[in-house]
């Protein structure tokens, strides 16, 4: 016989799987939805939102651009397809974090190569498609091509609600750098998965409520992956979209300062794993500043037996020199809630940097934008007595940014 909260889940994975089958259904008829919408050529919202797309072209290169001037007489006006090519230099010293007496190692490397597709269905429904090639070359890696991104947003037109479904990073998370890497709170807590998004955003300060299910858990992998945790070997875990997030955004004053709050909790070995955190932007004259908070509230246990709740917190600083120059610099830190020293495991990082748009000197008909971004970042670890790893690490990046 099944207990009560069993029976619970029970229930609720069969409606979670009543979801997803919707969702299917969904994405089998859509492309009935386009030739529905192109009988329908006075669409108006449809076309307001594509001048909106239109106009942020313009703004960035003075007209639509070049390669989405070669589809529109194959594909129609509702189709908008662009990319980007991330080229990157990297130095280390020392290359190991393991190793304090490692030599530095440099490489240049693809960060990131990707093509992102958009359709305008009608007034109330698009999708977007993203496939993206990363780290190409690094160490002499081959990358990994892969669908970075695949949703559809529908958002009804009588009330102020919108759907999202499909693979994309779910609202858990701010994550603003301004840089070359990413912050420690996006390398722990980034959901990046297949599942789906129900939100409520009505004309009122910028308000938007959510809640999202998602596929299987992300934060215990992330942890690992980090070196921080060590969780049981053979651990038993629920997923099949058992894993979800709450998010409410906030914008007090528009333009200036935006709030947003954040709960997550996803299936682990016993315990469900809980996680908390809150971000603030805050936009004055030239300056931006940006905090970000986050922390377990509750974790299963690892290998030591404890149930360590880590955290992490981001505030960065942004300056604009020029329109087409910004400075910033960021401090990070990390706490894995463990006792004693561990070896690799992140204390803080500093991180300083800027990035300067170069589209008046790259004059290529097909390129819309071009940037050059360089980064500096200091990282200071953990370290156990009579450890052979190091205790600080330097990076230096210089990145260029190609985008049409």
């Amino acid at each position: 016989m099944l207990n009560r909260s069993e029976r619970s889940w029970c229930a609720k994975g069969k409606n979670i799987d009543r979801f997803m089958l919707f969702f299917a259904m969904v994405m089998v008829l859509w492309p009935y939805g386009l030739i529905w919408a192109d009988d329908n050529p006075d669409d108006q919202d449809v076309k307001q939102e594509l001048k909106i797309v239109d106009e942020e072209e313009e703004k960035e290169e003075g007209e639509l651009s070049w390669l989405n001037q070669q589809i529109q007489p194959v594909f129609g006006e509702k189709v908008r397809l662009n990319g980007g090519l991330e080229l990157n230099y990297q130095y280390l010293e020392p290359k190991d974090v393991d190793d304090e007496n490692s030599d530095t190692s440099s490489d240049f490397f693809i960060s990131t190569a990707e093509l992102a597709l958009r359709l305008f269905f009608n007034e109330w429904s698009k999708a977007k498609i993203v496939a993206a090639a990363e780290d190409v070359g690094q160490q002499g890696d081959k990358g990994e091509l892969r669908l970075d991104e695949a949703i559809v947003t529908l958002k009804s037109t009588q009330f102020p609600m919108y759907f999202v479904g499909g693979r994309t990073v779910f609202p858990f998370g701010v994550f603003e750098d301004h840089l070359i890497e990413g912050t420690v709170v996006e390398d722990i807590y980034e959901i990046d998965e297949w599942g789906a998004t129900i939100g409520f955003n009505p004309d009122f300060y910028g308000l938007d409520l959510s809640f999202s299910v998602y596929r299987n858990p992300q934060i215990p992998d992330q942890l690992n992956d980090f070196e921080t945790h060590d969780f049981r070997t053979g651990r038993q875990q629920q997923d099949k979209f058992r894993s979800y997030i709450v998010n409410a955004t906030l914008e007090p004053i528009e333009d200036t300062l935006m709030l947003s709050a954040f709960y997550n909790s996803e299936p682990g070995d016993g315990d469900r794993n809980q996680s908390i955190g809150g971000a603030l932007t805050l936009n004055y004259w030239k300056f931006t500043l940006d905090a970000e908070y986050a922390r377990a509230l509750e974790r299963e246990k690892g290998e030591n037996e404890e149930e360590n709740k880590e955290s992490a917190g981001v505030v960065g600083l942004a300056f604009d020199v020029l329109d087409s120059l910004q400075l910033a610099a960021r401090y990070e830190a990390f706490s894995d809630d463990t006792h004693g020293d561990q070896d690799e495991v992140l204390d803080y990082r500093i991180i300083t940097g800027f990035n300067c748009s170069l589209s008046d000197l790259f004059d290529v008909f097909f390129i819309t934008d071009t940037s050059l971004l360089f980064e500096y970042r200091y990282s200071k670890f953990e370290k156990e007595d009579d450890s052979e790893a190091t205790n600080s690490q330097n990076m230096y990046q210089v990145q260029l940014v190609f985008e049409f």
